[in-house]
């Protein structure tokens, strides 16, 4: 009892740190390129969070996977470094005891992860693409701020405006440069308003201005056309949402096994196999956490993150031979997680044997010795 409340204590800690980690790092990481997106005006700043927190959900899943598994090799490494583990089994813990407490640890958490992986993440992903397609539709006055140099995105005009009154919606010394091909123009007004008439249609009203504007571009003779106006209108129509198709990534389980198409079925192998790599993940951990002070204490990390890599990797390349139909669901399921079980069958093997990472030749010398 002392041993599975040790044990389960110290797990926990160790995977709420990694978890909080690795959100921070994938927050941080979406974040900056999200910013270099709201700033080349392609993004409007209050889509930042939003966007950041569906692609927090939608990443959930394999966070929860991560933080278990090295959560477990950490906890275990530890115990094995500070002779712990050695002072366990003389009181009569054999290596196989770590199995229970390991897996009371993580199960329901994988399970959390299961659920996520099936329903929040394709929601998650829906979500985002939707919100995507809600900024895209907004028109581009809407993004204008004051002090900025705002490049629309879909018609060649740069707008600064210096004030803006909220409450009023008045806006004051406009600065408008437009790259027309039948000639680029200059506008400044003093001030002005946003005005949406009975059809819909926006427009920016500007008041008590010049307007400078190059005439016959094409013949290359410098002739500009110079006007006073007292008002001005830009007609500023925003875009309709469009309802494109979602991708498959986006789509809930349910509808994707009603599709039955191959990039479908690959998708409901990629959802499948994450918690259940994680169960595999957590029992490797158990075996790859001894360490060995002749070759250090980080190769155990080092080789679990090796191993995470390429069973990352071939999950995603039978996902793509899924999608080529080159190889069923059910079978490729059967096939990949039967090899995942059978490498940690082969680690506890030859962990049970004492021949912990060494090489074939290095057998002899190694049995001579002991």
């Amino acid at each position: 009892m002392i041993f599975r409340r040790a044990m389960l204590r110290e797990l926990t800690i160790n995977a709420t740190y990694l978890f909080v980690v690795l959100v921070a790092i994938l927050v941080t990481q979406f974040l900056i390129r999200l910013i270099g997106a709201a700033s080349s005006g392609s993004l409007p700043t209050e889509g930042l969070l939003p966007l950041v927190g569906f692609r927090l959900l939608s990443q959930l899943p394999p966070l929860i996977v991560i933080a278990v598994s090295f959560a477990t090799l950490l906890t275990l490494s530890r115990g094995w470094r500070d002779s712990e583990t050695a002072i366990w089994m003389s009181a009569g813990q054999s290596l196989a005891a770590w199995i229970r407490p390991v897996l009371t640890f993580a199960l329901p958490l994988l399970a959390v992860a299961a659920l996520l992986s099936l329903l929040l993440s394709p929601w998650a992903e829906k979500r985002q693409a939707e919100y995507r397609r809600i900024l895209d539709a907004r028109d581009d006055l809407s993004m204008l701020a004051p002090g900025i140099f705002q490049e629309m995105r879909r018609k060649r005009q740069v707008f600064f405006v210096e004030t803006t009154d909220l409450l009023r919606g008045n806006i004051r010394n406009i600065f408008v440069f437009t790259d027309d091909p039948d000639g680029a123009s200059l506008t400044r007004a003093e001030s002005g308003f946003l005005y949406t008439d009975q059809l819909g249609d926006r427009y920016v009203i500007l008041e008590n201005g010049k307007r400078l504007r190059r005439l016959n571009p094409q013949t290359g003779v410098n002739e500009y056309e110079f006007a006073s106006f007292e008002r001005y209108g830009l007609r500023m129509t925003a875009n309709e949402i469009r309802d494109d198709p979602l991708e498959e990534r986006a789509l809930d389980t349910a509808t994707l096994i009603e599709r039955g198409t191959p990039s479908s079925h690959g998708w409901i192998f990629y959802r499948f196999s994450i918690p259940l790599a994680g169960v595999a993940f957590v029992l490797l951990a158990i075996p790859l956490a001894y360490v060995n002070p002749r070759f250090g204490r980080s190769v155990n990390l080092i080789m679990a993150i090796l191993l995470f890599m390429i069973v990352l990797n071939l999950m995603n390349i039978v996902q793509a031979q899924i999608s080529k139909q080159a190889i069923g669901l059910f079978p490729a399921l059967v096939m990949f997680h039967s090899a995942l079980a059978l490498a940690v069958a082969a680690f506890y093997y030859r962990r049970y044997r004492g021949a912990v990472f060494v090489w074939p030749w290095q057998r002899r010398s190694w049995s001579g010795a002991s």
